[in-house]
């Protein structure tokens, strides 16, 4: 199931007419979302008690299915930089994209060359950073792949 898919599911739930199985549609929500995060955070725990090398944190970080369940129940190993930072960081890249700021989690990235370069970047740094706020590309805004926060899904 994909995100886009979920956003449509709690859309259709939010807009239930009676708002008590509304509500206890959106608690149902919260409480298998809490129950996965624990036992996802003491599955990372293991991890890292069982392999102090870091290889399977550094696999973990690098699968993007994985990393955007990471990402969700705010468990990756890795912050928004640094994830950035290595996506931008494959030799398809390098001397052609330059990353410019990261402030307020608005990634800005500058293409050194080519336009064909524009979806490449867009799809690299969308799945590397869909927690972004925004991804300034060249001046253009480029909005973060299907990821969606569960509490900008959840408000109403």
């Amino acid at each position: 199931m994909n995100g886009g898919r979920i956003e449509e599911l709690v859309g259709r739930v939010q807009s239930l007419p009676d708002l008590a199985a509304r509500n206890a549609a959106l608690e149902l929500v919260q409480a298998v979302m809490d129950f996965h995060a624990t036992g996802l955070r003491r599955m990372i725990e293991l991890v890292f008690e069982t392999d102090p090398s870091g290889r399977v944190e550094d696999a973990l970080a690098a699968d993007d299915s994985v990393s955007g369940i990471l990402l969700l129940h705010d468990l990756h190993p890795l912050d928004l930089e640094a994830r950035v930072r290595r996506a931008l960081d494959q030799p398809a890249f390098h001397g052609r994209v330059e990353l410019m700021s990261l402030e307020g989690g608005v990634v800005r990235v500058r293409a050194l060359s080519g336009p064909g370069l524009r979806p490449a970047i867009e799809k690299v740094l969308g799945n590397a950073a869909p927690d972004a706020a925004a991804i300034a590309l060249e001046g253009g805004e480029v909005q973060a792949a299907d990821f969606v926060p569960l509490e900008q899904l959840l408000a109403s």
